[in-house]
């Protein structure tokens, strides 16, 4: 199964732009793209909106990828708000006082989809985390989740903007039998992070890439990112494809 990644889209109201960037002709750009990529799915891994949820944004975000002849599947990210992504897309029934995750198999391979928005997980969302992974423990696992679920040696975000229960979420996983692969976005880089049998792909956003070197907010470039990512019966892999603006 082939499946196409877009995350950090940052985008802002229609004829404006973020950071002097079209954001949204970025978006169109990326999309255009998946007809060379022939993805089985599309899922978008949050921060569709610049500064916080936009129902405006998002209507004309699923507008866009409703178009696709392939399904399309959503997280939140922190400059989202989760209860309004779920309004709009249809999403209702996998909200859980306010977070925003949900199962599904992706032709036949367990899938998790989690809500990382508030830089956390709630008690309820650890709850039913631990026990769908307790319950797939014989099975490799594919999670989407905005965040990256450990630091990355990115420095910036490491220190401003990390996810805060690393610790825990490593703990959790580190004993299973399978294997757990991470797909995020967050960091605004392109990175591949291992931890025993923990992988995190840190996925490139649409907007920009950021240094991964330095303590101080410095964007490297402003290429559009596209992370495919493969799950066949011999595991999983992933390639990324970068668009000129």
């Amino acid at each position: 199964m082939r499946i196409a990644f877009l995350t950090d889209l940052h985008l802002c109201a229609e004829g404006e732009r973020t950071q002097g960037v079209d954001v949204r002709q970025n978006f169109m750009k990326a999309l255009e793209y998946l007809a060379e990529l022939k993805p089985n799915c599309l899922i978008l891994g949050g921060d569709i909106c610049d500064n916080a949820g936009n129902q405006g944004t998002y209507e004309w975000v699923r507008k866009q990828i409703d178009k696709l002849p392939f399904p399309n599947y959503i997280i939140s990210g922190n400059h989202d708000e989760s209860t309004l992504l779920a309004d709009v897309f249809n999403k209702r029934h996998d909200l859980h006082q306010g977070e925003l995750y949900y199962a599904l198999p992706l032709e036949g391979r367990p899938a998790l989809f989690l809500d990382s928005s508030k830089g956390e997980f709630s008690p309820e969302q650890w709850t039913w985390f631990r026990d769908y992974l307790l319950a797939l423990r014989d099975n490799n696992v594919v999670i989407f989740m905005h965040h990256s679920p450990i630091l990355a040696d990115v420095m910036f975000m490491d220190q401003k903007y990390p996810f805060r229960q690393s610790d825990e979420f490593l703990e959790l996983v580190r004993h299973l039998p399978c294997h757990v692969t991470v797909i995020c976005g967050h960091y605004h880089v392109e990175k591949v992070v291992q931890r025993g049998n923990l992988m995190v792909l840190l996925s490139p956003s649409t907007f920009y890439q950021m240094k991964q070197d330095t303590s101080k907010f410095e964007i490297d470039n402003y290429q559009i990112g596209i992370r495919e990512i493969n799950l066949t019966t011999h595991g999983t892999n992933s390639t990324v494809f970068y668009l000129d603006p």
